[in-house]
């Protein structure tokens, strides 16, 4: 948030009507400050996404608020980045429980979309050509296809290069699929609905977990203490054929649902917040992707103390700087956040000794790791990330050990695009492309 390539903590204290905001700190990276709060800024804030949406390479905070109150955009100041301008309301004409942030016209600004709770709407905010960072006071709606829907997110589902809605469908049980218009980018066909294989959906995310280049559907399905994947059609992509199949997080409700390489084998894990937990048990949930059969995990994740009770929202990021996806934790009941370092040590057998880099997963969405094997008098490595204009989005230092180097780039604000990423290591000097969608 403020500028020092190292990844911040954001929280919104619901019942408060506040956005509290942790840094974190260069002498003890991984280790935040206490929080900056923005008191009574908001109301009822009961998600949040972090996202630069006025182009000036700060990201901004971007607020539901779930009692009618709409979308609320607080913008990074230009001039003290990490602290935050007064928050601006627009209407999506309904109680917003979540949202999802992404370039749904292709105009290269990304735009606000908005899940409304009661009346299982849809608002979409355009972001303006005009003055970037400002939108149309009243969202366009669209039904999402059942009452109390609950989860959103983004994601070309149908490899046409635009991105689509999934929702999910609260009550229903379903999963609902809004295409985007091939006509008119940035308008929605009706919600195709598909069984989200549990009776309460709270959350859902997109990605291709099965290797085969087609976003598949992760659902974390609330009352029924599991999650659902709905594998993408291989015949008529952004169809989702078939009952869900589910796995147990072993615990009573899955609250959200995340996906990651936690693991560093190239597949993406599926990481959850459960919600109703008792007392002293576990409250996030691990499922690693099976390495020989992708799209697949274990019947039961593995638990992991998040050091409170009630998890809400998961949030995965290399917060220590290691190239390791660490885990950030919001617990209700106890009202903390906390931060689960990863301890692997998969370097060695992450890096190949045949490969000199890699890039992977590329198309990149959110972020992309960069693996570099170890180059003989080499003690360092500066990495660049170029625009299309040459201009340098992404800059990075980091040593370069025996075994070699892992990074974690971070590209979820950037718009969509072909970057030329630039390794200088020693005498060498290597450039691969990263496309960003």
């Amino acid at each position: 948030m403020n500028g020092d390539s190292r990844l911040d903590l954001i929280a919104s204290i619901t019942a408060a009507n506040s956005v509290s905001v942790f840094i974190n700190q260069p002498s003890a990276s991984g280790a935040f400050s206490t929080a900056t709060t923005y008191a009574n800024v908001a109301s009822f804030p009961v998600r949040l996404v972090v996202k630069d949406v006025n182009g000036d390479a700060r990201p901004d905070i971007i607020l539901a608020m779930q009692q009618g109150a709409g979308v609320g955009i607080m913008l990074n100041s230009a001039t003290s980045p990490g602290t935050f301008l007064p928050l601006v309301s627009y209407a999506t004409l309904g109680d917003p429980r979540t949202l999802a942030i992404g370039d749904v016209n292709s105009d290269g600004r990304p735009d606000v979309v908005a899940l409304n709770l009661t009346d299982g709407t849809v608002g979409v905010l355009l972001n303006s050509a005009a003055a970037p960072g400002t939108f149309p006071k009243t969202a366009t709606i669209y039904p999402a296809g059942g009452a109390n829907s609950q989860g959103i997110a983004l994601g070309d589902v149908n490899g046409d290069g635009r991105l689509d809605l999934v929702v999910g469908g609260g009550g229903s049980g379903s999963v609902g699929v809004l295409l985007n218009r091939s006509a008119l980018p940035g308008t929605f066909a009706p919600a195709v609905s598909y069984d989200s294989g549990g009776s309460y959906p709270q959350d859902v995310a997109v990605g291709d977990v099965n290797g085969d280049g087609r976003a598949d559907i992760v659902v974390a399905t609330g009352n029924s203490g599991s999650v659902g994947i709905l594998l993408n059609s291989a015949t008529t992509p952004g169809t989702f054929p078939g009952k869900a199949t589910t796995y147990s997080t072993g615990d009573n409700g899955a609250y959200s649902v995340v996906l990651g390489d936690v693991n560093g084998d190239r597949h993406p894990d599926i990481v959850t917040g459960n919600y109703n937990t008792s007392a002293g048990t576990a409250s996030v949930g691990v499922f690693v992707n099976s390495e020989t059969s992708p799209g697949t995990f274990p019947a039961v994740c593995t638990n992991l103390d998040s050091g409170g009770t009630s998890t809400h929202d998961v949030a995965v990021g290399d917060v220590d700087g290691d190239g390791r996806l660490d885990i950030a934790a919001v617990n209700f009941a106890s009202s903390t956040a906390a931060i689960l370092r990863n301890k692997g040590t998969y370097l060695t057998t992450a890096v190949p000794s045949t490969a000199l880099v890699r890039l992977y997963p590329n198309p990149a969405h959110n972020q992309f790791t960069l693996e570099l094997a170890r180059m003989a008098g080499a003690a360092s490595l500066e990495v660049e990330l170029f625009n299309g204009l040459g201009q340098v989005v992404f800059r990075q230092q980091a040593p370069l050990s025996v075994e070699g180097t892992r990074l974690l780039v971070d590209t979820k604000d950037l718009l969509a695009g072909v970057y030329t990423l630039r390794m200088h290591a020693g005498t060498t000097l290597l450039t691969r492309r990263i496309v960003v969608h």
